[in-house]
């Protein structure tokens, strides 16, 4: 998985748990979805341990345009 790819998984996790946070506020307060809210909780807790895993994945990636810039000049090189 690339760096663009990664940061298009956050964004998605984070738009998920968004929306999971505000189910769990409109639920909260009715006795009813105490059994609901228990597992969103839970889901949402998996989805932050997915999001700090993807930022620590992404804040580990080296960043280097110079370097595939450099890669791809030279294959275009060979090719001539």
């Amino acid at each position: 998985m690339n760096g663009l790819q990664l940061l298009d998984r956050l964004r998605e996790t984070e738009n998920k748990m968004m929306h999971l946070h505000r189910a769990i506020d409109k639920v909260s307060s009715e006795p009813d979805f105490k059994e609901s809210v228990s597992v969103l909780t839970i889901v949402v807790r998996d989805y932050q341990q997915q999001l700090d895993r993807m930022k620590e994945a992404l804040g580990n990636m080296e960043v280097s345009l110079n370097h595939s810039s450099s890669q791809s000049g030279q294959s275009q090189q060979q090719i001539q």
